[in-house]
């Protein structure tokens, strides 16, 4: 009941900070922008945790390790696109100015690419896919004997 009541809490609290920082912040993608900022910090936050709970050298341990890159990036990208719009820079300086964003977006997708690979690479050695096949055949002859 006690961690029922700790979500509940924890719930209202984040409806709570919802709603201050749209009241208090009235350009609807600024705030979105602080949103985002909050929800990519906590998300660095658990993933860094993360990261010193799992074995050194372990393969999830390293992907975990990419995953916070691509999050850094992504929430530098954040950021980016949050500050621009604050500071007017799309209208006052020049488009240019948005080209950092896009450069933080761009590394986090190459990051995801390459990590993507390295599980296909793993899936592939480590897969139990032919074990699948033979499992679900066992399957098959099961029930076509019960029925």
């Amino acid at each position: 009941m006690n961690k029922g009541i700790a979500t509940l809490i924890g719930i209202i609290a984040i409806i709570g900070g919802l709603l201050a920082i749209f009241k208090i912040v009235h350009d609807t993608e600024v705030a979105i922008g602080f949103v985002t900022l909050s929800f990519g910090v906590l998300a660095i936050i658990w993933t860094s945790m993360a990261i010193t709970s799992l074995s050194p050298g372990s393969s999830l341990r390293k992907h975990t390790t990419y995953f916070l890159f691509c999050l850094i990036l992504i929430l530098s990208f954040s950021i980016w696109h949050t500050i621009s719009k604050l500071f007017g820079w799309r209208e006052t300086v020049n488009e240019v100015m948005l080209y950092p964003g896009y450069l933080f977006l761009t590394l986090a997708f190459l990051i995801f690419v390459m990590t993507a690979y390295q599980t296909l690479k793993i899936g592939k050695e480590f897969g139990f896919q032919p074990q699948a096949k033979k499992i679900k055949k066992i399957i098959k002859k099961i029930n076509k004997i019960k029925f």
